[in-house]
């Protein structure tokens, strides 16, 4: 589904990262990690396109350049970390802009963008301004204008920011939910706990560059996560829960 090979980036003369290699099948999770300042939004942006990379990125057998934007967003979809929105859209038409077809929606889209905001718990937000928004909900209504048009792969950009515990567990179980129907999903995450309950693969990134890649369980040990954050961490368990810290 996803092939990374090589792939390296530059910013003023500084590699960000370099010579990375990962692959993702249908349905799999990648949790990106590591530091403040280490890539991890850099590498999404490069996946979209954003940003020109070196190396090679293909989705399902061709090569990110070959694909023209519209073609690209009907497979992929990106949530961008939320920030204050100037927009003065109502969150029904922020989410039917999801579906990427002229501004003249049908009774059919409207329902649409209303399951994917009820799925998400925020459908009484539907006729709320986008400018009135918590930081919190804005970020669950860009998550639903990304799942609207039904991706193959849902990129997501530190998707728990500015969430509480309630809307946390939303978004952390509607990715399983996702997984089982095949959908594929990158995600950066400031949390390692959230990576190994979502059980799928991990990328942790340092900032000379060297990676750590494989199976979260596997990868994101003790050991692996001191290094790459550059402090002493320890793996606990509370209430059947798997916790990381100090």
């Amino acid at each position: 589904m996803l092939e990374v090979k090589n792939l390296g980036f530059k910013r003023d003369k500084r590699e960000i990262f370099k010579g990375l290699n990962f692959n993702m099948k249908e349905g799999e999770i990648l949790s990106v990690l590591g530091q403040n300042g280490v890539g991890k939004t850099t590498l999404l942006r490069c996946l979209m396109g954003f940003l020109r990379a070196s190396g090679e990125i293909c989705y399902f057998g061709r090569e990110l350049k070959s694909y023209s934007q519209k073609e690209l967003f009907k497979l992929v979809s990106y949530v961008p970390q939320s920030k204050n929105s100037a927009i003065g859209l109502s969150v029904l038409d922020m989410v039917l802009l999801g579906l990427n077809t002229a501004f003249n929606p049908s009774t059919t889209h409207k329902a649409l963008a209303l399951k994917t905001l009820k799925s998400l718990e925020i459908e009484s937000l539907k006729d709320k301004k986008c400018n009135a928004l918590s930081g919190g909900e804005l970020q669950m209504v860009l998550l639903a204008r990304a799942l609207i048009c039904k991706p193959k792969l849902v990129i997501l950009d530190e998707p728990e920011s500015n969430l509480d515990f309630k809307n946390i567990s939303i978004i952390l179980h509607l990715l399983k939910s996702l997984q089982e129907s095949k959908v594929s999903i990158i995600l950066n995450t400031h949390f390692p706990m959230h990576a190994l309950k979502l059980k799928g693969k991990a990328l942790m990134l340092k900032k000379d560059t060297s990676y750590i890649y494989g199976e979260g369980d596997e990868v994101l040990s003790e050991k692996n996560l001191s290094f790459i954050y550059e402090v002493s961490l320890k793996r606990h368990k509370v209430l059947d829960l798997e916790y990381i810290g100090l």
